[in-house]
């Protein structure tokens, strides 16, 4: 019996535990919800404790603040972001970085996505730079978009041994292309009339004809030596 009674009385604070996290979990999706239709206007602790299924007073066991739960619904979608990037930079690693198709692919694919995130782009334009706890976890967002794709265009220049593994080239380079994303999210939520087909093929002309110009201004400036001709 006393076993039995350690054992149950173990299992309620578990259990109390699991609940908790359930519900902080639903918080988070109520806001996340709410923020990728409506905006940041339009979140406050009484609509997301609703959408949740919870008592309005409910919501301060999860979270000091409504600032920290939509920080929390921030990184939430961040994180999403970021994995998709992440899984197109991977693919374009694995099948071939200068296919036109599958670099076209992999915007039409982001695009749909920032696209249906847009509340989120326009909090992040908005925000990133405020010295606020959603200001900086907003800008810890971009910071780890931009160093994704820093570490992938390093690993397609690391064949070519630049000098610091070319760090400062490629950082430059992601910035540029963050940039000209968020750039063309803006204007297709602002021209409703704009072509999304012809937007993305932009980028990726842009992006492949950026990287071989790039290439060759470097080769004729002496970034890397030039391959010696093959004696045999």
């Amino acid at each position: 019996m006393f076993g039995q009674e350690t054992m149950s009385s173990n299992a309620k604070p578990l259990r109390k535990r699991r609940d908790g996290q359930a519900t902080r979990e639903r918080l988070i999706q109520a806001t996340v919800e709410i923020l990728s239709r409506e905006g940041l206007e339009a979140i406050s602790t009484a609509r997301v404790a609703h959408d949740a299924g919870i008592v309005q007073s409910g919501f301060y066991a999860h979270f000091a603040s409504l600032e920290d739960c939509v920080v929390a619904a921030a990184e939430h979608i961040g994180r999403r972001i970021q994995d998709s990037i992440r899984e197109g930079l991977s693919l374009l690693r694995e099948e071939g970085v200068n296919d036109f198709n599958l670099v076209l692919a992999q915007y039409h694919r982001i695009l749909d996505q920032l696209e249906a995130q847009w509340q989120f782009v326009e909090l992040l334009l908005r925000y990133f730079r405020e010295p606020t706890p959603l200001g900086r976890t907003l800008a810890a967002i971009q910071q780890s978009i931009r160093d994704e794709l820093t570490q992938h265009l390093m690993t397609l220049l690391k064949p070519l041994a630049i000098p610091d593994g070319g760090r400062p080239e490629a950082a430059f380079l992601a910035d540029l292309m963050v940039n000209m994303l968020l750039s063309a999210v803006q204007s297709l939520r602002w021209e409703p009339s704009l072509n999304k087909e012809l937007v993305a093929y932009l980028l990726a002309a842009e992006t492949i004809s950026m990287a071989a110009r790039t290439y060759d201004w470097m080769s004729e400036k002496g970034y890397w030596p030039t391959p010696a001709p093959d004696q045999g």
